[in-house]
């Protein structure tokens, strides 16, 4: 982090290492994110089930499989590019409000599935205003990488939570 950010501001007597970093910003609204693992409802509306299909490796005793899945071309929303996969992530077109824009965030390897960007997150949402805590749904994710995509669904227990343009 420190070779990314500059050398020698982060490290202090008092402070060894960095586990992880959050990068918050403010922000008025979001876009609820489709999940593409069924059929869902919103607003009364039924979207298309995303079109799956799976290649089955085998050696020996062991078996690889490979989920495709195709994006359902005629389900009416807004599109984010994920950059880092040159993939599309479908949102809603309708914006709801959100207050805290989770424009980054890291955990070096070492210290992944310890649940420290979880609580960076819990952090963000105990400081970003002052005395308020943030409900988890005033928060929203800049375009998410697969594994930030990941992250988020397990933090907010579903795979269908906000996300906001930068």
């Amino acid at each position: 982090m420190e070779f990314e950010l500059g050398e020698g501001w982060i490290f202090q007597k008092i402070c060894q290492r960095v586990a992880g970093c959050l990068v918050a910003e403010p922000i008025k609204e979001g876009f609820k994110l489709l999940s593409c693992f069924g059929d869902e409802r919103t607003d009364g509306r039924i979207l298309k089930k995303c079109r799956s299909h799976s290649a089955t490796l085998q050696f020996g005793e062991i078996s690889l499989q490979r989920e495709v899945i195709k994006r359902a071309s005629s389900v009416h929303s807004s599109n984010a590019v994920d950059e880092k996969h040159n993939g599309t992530i479908m949102c809603e077109n309708e914006a709801v409000p959100a207050v805290c824009g989770i424009r980054a965030i890291w955990v070096t390897p070492s210290n992944r599935r310890k649940g420290i960007a979880s609580l960076l997150l819990d952090a963000v949402r105990r400081s970003f205003c002052g005395e308020i805590v943030l409900e988890k749904s005033q928060l929203a994710f800049s375009q998410p990488s697969s594994a930030g995509k990941a992250l988020a669904s397990n933090y907010f227990g579903t795979a269908s939570f906000l996300v906001y343009r930068t």
